[in-house]
C-alpha cells in the first residue's frame, strides 16, 4: 500500500509541477501554451488521487473505489488526447495507472480498506 501511495503522490507532484510551470508560461504570454490547457482535466485528475492518497488513512473502502475509477480516467483522458492532437502521453500514463489499479486490487489492498469490526469490550473493574 505504501508503493502505491508513494506513486500517486509522485503522479500528483508531477502534475502539480505542470499547473504551476504553464501557469508562469501563460503569465509572460507564451502563446503555444494555450492548447496545454487542454491538459487541465488530465492535472485534475491527478491532483484528485493525491488528494485521496491522503484520505486513505481513513481507510474507507468508497476512498480506494474512487481512486481506482480516477487512476482509470487518466490514461482515458490522454487517449482522447491522442485522438485529437496525436500526442502519445498515454503511452506514459497508461501503464502508471494500471500499475496502481493492480496494486489497489490485490487482496492486501482490499483488506486494508475493509473496516474492522470493532466489537464491544465490558468496562474494566472499578478500583476499590
Amino acid at each position: 500500500m505504501k508503493f502505491a501511495r508513494n506513486l500517486i503522490w509522485f503522479q500528483a507532484t508531477i502534475a502539480l509541477i505542470s499547473v504551476v510551470l504553464v501557469t508562469l508560461a501563460l503569465a509572460a504570454g507564451f502563446d503555444e501554451n494555450l492548447e496545454r490547457l487542454l491538459y487541465a482535466p488530465s492535472y485534475a485528475l491527478s491532483l484528485a488521487t493525491g488528494w485521496l492518497a491522503n484520505r486513505w488513512r481513513t481507510r474507507h473502502p468508497r476512498v480506494r473505489l474512487i481512486t481506482i475509477a480516477v487512476q482509470l480516467a487518466i490514461p482515458l483522458f490522454d487517449l482522447v488526447y491522442f485522438l485529437i492532437e496525436g500526442t502519445l502521453d498515454w503511452i506514459i500514463t497508461a501503464p502508471w495507472s494500471a500499475l496502481i489499479v493492480t496494486l489497489l486490487l490485490l487482496p492486501p489492498a482490499r483488506t486494508w480498506f475493509t473496516p474492522a469490526v470493532q466489537e464491544s469490550q465490558p468496562a474494566p473493574p472499578a478500583a476499590v
